[in-house]
């Protein structure tokens, strides 16, 4: 028998603005609306960059977003930024990535830069200026040691000389955020970012390159700057010289984890857009949502939607509760995301059928706009290759499973903050990011944590016991395969030594340990709000499905599950679609349709 526990009265504080912008926003469905899916697709068609949208969110001090509370902003939360820019990305990732652009170009100032750039790019902002990030070049993509722009030491400043290559709003931007080389010798400290106000420059000394054309996100304004004898004054140098790799791995941490944010948003529309066709398209005397096929493939989009929300919900509170375990986590979300989601959105594709590949029709053509704009997310800012090599490094770093008292304690102590959704966050505390993990992974040593808590609830009548049970055998297998996997790369460190990080079978490791963190943060996200999230949250279907699913990304053999669990999950999906919620853990009412 199923236990029915009362369903929550409020979604959790944090989400509140989230749903306010949403309301402000309007139903996308909409044709006359600023924000519709038929605009937007026009827009894409013109390659124009999407001024009126962007117009639109600054009226809703949606920028204000961009700046730290300290600094006159609204940035309190990670969580609730991502939130944000989960419901802009829901409507169009060309205005969702393009606004962001300013987020990554401020980042390294709030993490690093003097309290005069700080005051100096909260004004920029807060009067509707856009900052732009420039790292990459050409010739050397996202090898940032081999950086060919040079500021050389002048008297009074530095003389910048080279060209910038394809990143965000690099025209339409205010400021620019650079990474130059101040060493003519280069080296981990040969390096240094700039802050650069476009209108303090000599206008002669600096160009733009042309326009990309680019696959998806048409509208966005990706081309770049070239720099030639370009005179910037001491005050624009971000930390001190030579610190700029460093500073850089640091920023990354913070951005690599709100860009996932970008994909769930599009996931919503493409699940959205799908059922709403596979409800209305008539085959063999019913819906194809009838279809077992189909519904599956729909089924399982809503359980990769809910598995990457976990994830991605839990670092971006993390950033304030574990700020320390930011290198790798920030680089497991921005991997496992966007690649699963990209997944996602092929698979519906097929339930589309032709409809997928129109640019009109059915909800004004977003969908083959979705499949075009969703591929940049994954390379976006820091690519599957990058993320997955930071993620084999650090797994030398990993501690083992086995913790005494006191590391229990703090473990304990440490999810709690991180997962459980009614917990006010610690303000972020910049100086507390860290380049190496430094032998803790709560997610991983807290495994044990969870099992016993699992067997506790066993022992009481609280979960269908069915369920609880399969979560105890789930749980200890992920338990397992973190012990196998440390076992693993010991053995590979003792075979390839200096060669390791070359290693095709590093980089395996490191996609297998994203399915074991992500799985273990699937089931804290369940244990620590089981009682504060509905009915459905709360008995655990979705949550065996979800691990189902994750262990078989590392072909672990697993007994079938019953079939009404699928078909409980089924109907969670119609009900949210049906009562226009969002997709989600947090089911957010989303703005009505005027129709």
């Amino acid at each position: 028998m199923l236990v029915k526990l009362p369903s929550p009265k409020t979604i959790p504080q944090q989400y509140l603005v989230a749903e306010e912008l949403e309301q402000y926003l309007g139903n996308p469905l909409d044709p006359d609306h600023e924000f519709s899916f038929q605009k937007i697709v026009e827009f894409d068609e013109q390659e124009a960059y999407p001024h009126q949208a962007h117009q639109l969110l600054d009226e809703w001090n949606l920028n204000h977003y961009h700046i730290p509370v300290a600094y006159g902003g609204k940035l309190k939360s990670y969580e609730e930024f991502f939130a944000l820019l989960r419901t802009v990305a829901r409507r169009d990732l060309t205005t969702a990535i393009s606004y962001g652009n300013t987020f990554l170009g401020a980042v390294p100032i709030w993490v690093g830069g003097t309290e005069q750039q700080k005051n100096q790019v909260a004004k920029i902002i807060k009067n509707r200026g856009k900052v732009s990030l420039a790292f990459h070049e050409k010739a050397h993509g996202s090898d940032f040691l081999a950086t060919d722009v040079q500021a050389i030491k002048t008297e009074d400043g530095y003389r910048l000389d080279g060209e910038k290559w394809l990143f965000g709003n690099a025209t339409v931007g205010s400021a620019v955020t650079v990474f130059a080389k101040t060493d003519v010798n280069g080296g981990p400290r040969g390096f240094s970012l700039f802050l650069l106000e476009k209108q303090a420059l000599d206008r002669s000394s600096y160009s733009y390159l042309s326009k990309c054309k680019t696959l998806g996100i048409r509208g966005a304004d990706c081309s770049g700057i070239r720099f030639h004898n370009c005179l910037i004054p001491s005050e624009s140098l971000i930390s001190p010289q030579g610190s700029a790799l460093e500073l850089s791995l640091k920023a990354f941490q913070l951005t690599r984890t709100v860009i996932p944010a970008l994909a769930l948003g599009s996931a919503d529309t493409a699940l959205r857009t799908t059922i709403s066709f596979a409800l209305s398209r008539k085959l063999y005397g019913d819906s194809i949502f009838a279809i077992p096929h189909t519904q599956k493939l729909l089924v399982d989009a809503f359980l990769d939607i809910l598995i990457c929300e976990c994830v991605a919900i839990a670092t971006s509170r993390a950033v304030h509760a574990a700020t320390a375990q930011m290198r790798l986590w920030s680089a497991v979300v921005k991997y496992f995301v966007p690649t699963t989601i990209e997944k996602v959105i092929h698979n519906l594709s097929i339930v589309m059928g032709a409809r997928y590949y129109l640019r009109e029709g059915h909800h004004g053509g977003i969908f083959q706009k979705i499949v075009r704009d969703s591929a940049v997310v994954s390379m976006f800012h820091a690519g599957t290759y990058l993320n997955l090599s930071t993620i084999g490094a650090a797994l030398q770093f990993q501690p083992t499973v086995d913790i005494d008292a006191q590391r229990y304690a703090e473990i304990e102590s440490s999810l709690e903050s991180i997962f459980a959704l009614d917990q006010e966050l610690p303000a972020f505390e910049p100086e507390r990011l860290e380049l190496f993990s430094r032998k803790r992974n709560d997610i991983l040593q807290g495994m044990v944590v969870a099992i016993n808590q699992l067997q506790s609830l066993q022992m009481k009548s609280e979960v269908n016991l069915e369920v609880i049970t399969t979560l105890l055998s789930q749980a200890n297998t992920i338990l397992s395969e973190i012990s196998t996997q440390q076992t693993v790369f010991k053995d590979m460190k003792r075979r390839y030594g200096r060669d390791l990080e070359k290693s095709p079978e590093l980089f395996e490791l490191a996609e297998k340990h994203c399915a074991v963190h992500t799985a273990a943060a699937c089931l804290y996200m369940w244990l620590y709000n089981r009682k504060q999230l509905g009915e459905f949250f709360a008995q655990g279907e979705w949550l065996v499905l979800c691990l189902h699913k994750l262990m078989g990304l590392l072909h672990h053999s697993q007994q079938p599950l019953p079939t009404s669990y699928r078909e409980n999950v089924a109907t969670e999906l119609q009900k949210l679609y049906e009562q226009n919620q969002l997709f989600s853990i947090v089911p957010l009412k989303l703005a009505p349709s005027k129709a």
